[in-house]
């Protein structure tokens, strides 16, 4: 990353890497999940949810060509520069389709957290964006001592967030004081973003439409904030099992 680049991402707490993946490769991907989706392929563990976008979840651990993605190489600089440090990769997840997701921010899940969003296709207004509101990592951060994730009686995970978590998150936003953006994107470009940036899915307009996009996931090699028993991934291949 240029010295622009990380000012730009410190400031606004998201950047664009345009073409970090080829036409090619993209297609490679597109085809690969396409084969899953229709049954063409078959792959032990595979299984697909139906809440934002039809989306997998860590597809990392039973798929080695998701994987690659999450420790690609072409990754591990930007996300060094990003961080300060070391990264490790712990989560992914891919959307077929827009989510159109409400506001939220990755680290109230994932404690110390950034994302790469990749586009396998192109992303604009038609099949579902990603909003966000420059400058919002340098905000406030909701957290489980905001927001306890823990249910009330009678309450689904989903109650929880629509009821309690996502109302504090827009709040916030509106505390913030800055307008939401879209962010068009290349088939290829990566999308970095801190994990304290307000975000979600914008509206679709053309409702069935793909949007093959991969979601991962990355924490400090450092970081001791970290409560799950998810093989945390390094760049040279390597995993281990370190949470509090």
């Amino acid at each position: 990353m240029t010295p622009e680049q990380k000012t730009f991402y410190q400031e606004n707490g998201y950047l664009v890497l345009e073409s970090v993946f080829s036409q090619e490769e993209c297609q490679r991907f597109v085809e690969h999940m396409e084969d899953l989706h229709t049954g063409r392929k078959q792959l032990e563990g595979f299984f697909q949810q139906d809440k934002y976008g039809a989306r997998t979840f860590n597809q990392h651990l039973y798929d080695p060509f998701v994987l690659d993605l999450l420790i690609h190489p072409r990754l591990h600089k930007p996300l060094a520069d990003c961080f300060g440090g070391e990264p490790e990769g712990i989560q992914t997840m891919h959307f077929y389709e827009g989510s159109e997701h409400p506001l939220h921010q990755d680290q109230y899940y994932l404690p110390d957290c950034m994302s790469a969003w990749m586009a396998m296709v192109r992303v604009d207004e038609n099949n579902g964006p990603l909003i966000v509101q420059p400058g919002s990592n340098r905000g406030r951060l909701i957290t489980k001592s905001d927001v306890p994730m823990a249910l009330l009686p009678g309450e689904t995970y989903e109650l929880q967030q629509h009821n309690r978590y996502f109302p504090a998150v827009k709040q916030v936003s509106l505390e913030n004081g800055i307008d939401v953006v879209q962010v068009m994107v290349d088939a290829g470009d990566v999308i970095l973003f801190d994990g304290k940036l307000i975000h979600g899915g914008a509206q679709i307009l053309k409702p069935g439409t793909r949007r093959h996009a991969l979601a991962c996931h990355y924490i400090p090699y450092a970081s001791e904030n970290w409560e799950r028993d998810w093989p945390r991934f390094s760049f040279d291949g390597s995993r281990r099992i370190h949470y509090q």
